[in-house]
């Protein structure tokens, strides 16, 4: 299983969204949507969607309490200064997420630059956040294969969609694209369930539904321990 097909389309999800478990999932889930219907149109610096069509494309009811879930995750992003939020095509008239009704439309302002700046991430604490890996290792962003994102938001299940794609998006993150793609993600289920906001019991439960559907899977790797020399296997994910 490669992970260096860049023939195939693709979205760029930064790290400092994904590794962080200050940031809520149903946030995280709205920017993935958000960030692949911009990448279907790439002429724009924007989207245009409404509450109801951002339900519609990450597979929820248009129910009022679904409203009111995916209106708390636009007012996350627009208080973490992640997106802006405008009511004409312009951008120049701001908008409060809170006011929004489910058929009233937007446009959704992106502010990548400072989302992968350091100014971003010195808001939230060392233990929110993987700042070890994104400033030490390089590893920025989380590229997910449109594909496959749209087998997420639409394959069938009980479960929690948001907590699902948070839990994928942390399992791949490790997983680049292109000429640096000679590596597999390899994520332990430790460091999934703490940046995903997922306990491990309900971790290894969506784990087993997205190997079902083929987005995820498992390696099992052997390693030396240093303290005591003993050989340890321990479960790897990937897609």
């Amino acid at each position: 299983m490669s992970t260096k097909n860049i023939d195939k389309p693709y979205v760029i999800i930064p790290n400092a969204i994904v590794r962080n478990n200050g940031i809520l999932n149903i946030s995280k889930t709205i920017y993935t949507s958000l960030a692949m219907s911009l990448n279907i149109n790439q002429t724009r610096l924007f989207q245009q969607t409404s509450i109801n069509g951002l339900l519609n494309v990450v597979g929820y009811n248009q129910r009022s309490e679904n409203q009111t879930l995916v209106r708390k995750g636009l007012v996350e992003l627009e208080n973490l200064n992640i997106i802006n939020m405008y009511s004409d095509f312009s951008l120049t008239k701001q908008i409060e997420p809170i006011s929004l009704k489910g058929n009233t439309i937007f446009f959704v302002q992106f502010n990548k630059d400072y989302v992968m700046s350091k100014e971003f991430t010195d808001n939230f604490s060392d233990e929110e956040l993987d700042k070890e890996l994104i400033n030490n290792y390089g590893l920025t962003y989380t590229t997910v294969y449109m594909d496959d994102a749209v087998k997420l938001f639409t394959f069938q299940s009980k479960h929690n969609k948001a907590n699902i794609l948070s839990l994928y998006l942390m399992a791949i993150s490790r997983a680049l694209i292109g000429s640096m793609g000679k590596f597999y993600s390899t994520e332990t289920i430790e460091s999934i369930t703490k940046y995903a906001n997922v306990n491990e019991k309900t971790a290894i439960t969506y784990i087993r539904a997205l190997f079902k559907a083929k987005l995820l899977f498992k390696l099992t790797m052997r390693e030396i321990t240093k303290k005591t020399g003993e050989i340890r296997d321990h479960n790897v994910y990937s897609r």
